[in-house]
């Protein structure tokens, strides 16, 4: 009988739900709207989830792997995600009783580290770190092949690194100065805000930035190099902890390519204590279907 597992990616819009083999092949994909009543949304998931085993009836189910946009504890326990209007619940207990399968569950940007690892840009690697760059800055860190949860769920979280660029500035946590005010496409684009053509634009786009920047616009190369400095240093300061063999960008602004890679690369090796310099830095490559391999690997990879 072929093994496969369920990967479910739950987003405060969308959740995004595949069966993927043992071997690492997406079988089947299903995205549909997150219920914001949480009995309602965990229905949804275990309809879909037996509608797709239908299709595939000389499958065994190993799993069901969840990512949720919170800290999470033991592989059960959400203690709060805003984006969901979640408080504590032990999503493996509620979600399993539905769907009849076990089920683990972990940080979505923490669970898209491991999928990376297991399938992706990381493939062949046990120690990485996954910075994705969009409207905010999350990240995974994967030692000897786990997640590193943390204490209480909240490992990972390098977008809140405290960082000197924008000290002033204030972060969605509360804080000032975080990683995510300078480096991600929100503060890439407030920073190019402070300059013309920019500041008499209506809209901008930190797509927008780096063509600039990549046509020889002075002011734009200086925020896409700021932004690349912040992340570089933010990388070194994470490789003297946990001294990973894989950097991986991912996010809507690593669409930017090397314009995003080289300036990380020339601060990090700037900044890292020599010894944990031996990174390869690369772009992630599963997109928005990283926490579903992620997901499946809850299962595949993990003893």
């Amino acid at each position: 009988m072929r093994r496969v597992c369920f990967g479910v990616d739950i987003g405060g819009t969308t959740i995004k739900l595949g069966l993927v083999s043992q071997e690492g092949e997406l079988l089947e994909k299903r995205e549909f709207p997150t219920q914001r009543d949480l009995d309602a949304a965990f229905d949804d998931i275990a309809s879909h989830v037996r509608q797709v085993m239908g299709n595939f009836p000389d499958a065994g189910c190993t799993g069901v792997g969840v990512g949720v946009p919170g800290p999470v504890l033991e592989q059960s326990w959400v203690h709060g995600c805003v984006n969901l209007g979640w408080g504590d619940i032990d999503v493996a207990r509620e979600l399993g009783r539905r769907v009849g399968f076990p089920v683990r569950v972990a940080n979505d940007a923490n669970l898209a580290a491991l999928g990376e690892m297991w399938q992706g840009g990381g493939k062949g690697c046990r120690n990485l770190v996954l910075f994705t760059v969009g409207t905010g800055v999350g990240g995974g860190v994967i030692c000897d092949g786990r997640i590193v949860a943390g204490a209480a769920g909240g490992g990972g979280e390098v977008g809140h690194l405290p960082m000197p660029f924008r000290p002033d500035w204030k972060c969605s946590c509360g804080k000032t100065g975080c990683l995510e005010v300078t480096a991600s496409a929100s503060g890439i684009i407030r920073a190019a805000r402070e300059f013309s053509p920019f500041k008499e634009m209506e809209t901008v786009t930190a797509k927008d930035v780096y063509d600039a920047a990549e046509a020889g616009d002075e002011n734009a190369k200086r925020v896409t190099r700021e932004a690349g400095s912040a992340l570089g240093m933010a990388a070194a300061i994470v490789s003297c902890v946990v001294n990973p063999e894989v950097i991986l960008l991912g996010g809507g602004v690593s669409a930017a390519g090397r314009a995003l890679l080289d300036p990380v690369e020339a601060a990090f090796h700037k900044d890292v204590f020599p010894p944990c310099g031996g990174v390869r830095f690369a772009l992630a490559e599963l997109g928005n279907n990283a926490g579903i391999f992620g997901g499946a690997a809850l299962f595949f990879t993990q003893a």
